[in-house]
């Protein structure tokens, strides 16, 4: 069991060989994407992309991957609590998940963090969250 709470996410600095680890790494930009990865010392298991803003207080999950030797032992439902547990409270939306019949299926065994249209933040699109000219920026 890998406990997903926030305290327990650690920065690069504080990875060893010995556990299984998820490990935060910030965004270059303000609430532009950072990356949460599952890792056993440098071996990455798979990693959640996110953008959170904390002055707007939206959140958009941008994907999941599990390299392919790891999946259906649990890693992408771990890498999707640990991103839900560092956005509690904010308004969370996805980008859509195209067709892809792997990733339609995960998504429909763990459900959603919130609906797959994102509805980013001025500081989200100066991040370039998603695109500019996405159509989903003309939303808000």
């Amino acid at each position: 069991m890998i406990d997903t709470a926030v305290e327990r996410q650690v920065m690069e600095t504080a990875v060893d060989e010995y556990g299984m680890r998820l490990v935060v790494v910030p965004p270059p930009v303000f609430a532009g994407i950072g990356v949460i990865q599952l890792r056993l010392g440098r071996t990455v298991f798979g990693e959640a992309r996110l953008s959170l803003c904390p002055v707007d207080r939206r959140a958009i999950f941008v994907h999941v991957e599990v390299e392919e030797k790891h999946r259906r032992r649990g890693a992408g439902r771990v890498l999707v609590a640990a991103a839900a547990a560092r956005g509690v409270g904010y308004g969370w939306t996805t980008l859509p998940i195209g067709r892809d019949p792997i990733a339609v299926a995960f998504c429909a065994r763990i459900g959603a963090l919130g609906p797959a249209s994102p509805h980013p933040c001025s500081h989200q699109i100066e991040a370039r969250v998603v695109p500019a000219g996405a159509r989903w920026t003309k939303w808000w």
